[in-house]
């Protein structure tokens, strides 16, 4: 499947989510990509964590405990991780070969789950 259409149903699945979750998992996750882009390692990015704290400030900000902000990360991605794999099982694909004149390509109708346009 696309990695293009992974990251629109992924963005579409927290675009979903009530609004406190969605900006508490926008906010976290803008700040580890933040993060990620200025080390050159694995290793560095992990000491910067430790050093930094960055998911302590999420959770100051968003007046919870690291525990609850962890706990409440965990619960989102469950979510997103579960729809997104129930939306790749709803996708169909129709071998049309048979419909093109010439027959040597291989074409194919994808049929693709509706993501929809609001809330779940």
């Amino acid at each position: 499947m696309s990695d293009y259409l992974i990251e629109q149903w992924t963005d579409w699945i927290v675009g979903s989510l009530p609004e406190e979750q969605q900006a508490l998992y926008t906010y976290v996750i803008h700040m580890e990509d933040r993060l990620a882009e200025v080390v050159a390692t694995e290793g560095e990015f992990m000491d910067r964590l430790k050093i930094e704290r960055p998911h302590q400030l999420a959770a100051d900000r968003f007046g919870m405990t690291l525990f609850e902000l962890l706990q409440t990360l965990r619960d989102i991605e469950e979510h997103v991780s579960e729809r997104l794999e129930q939306m790749l099982a709803e996708v169909s694909w129709v071998d049309c070969t048979h419909l093109v004149n010439g027959g040597d390509r291989k074409v194919f109708y994808v049929s693709l789950p509706s993501a929809g346009t609001g809330k779940e």
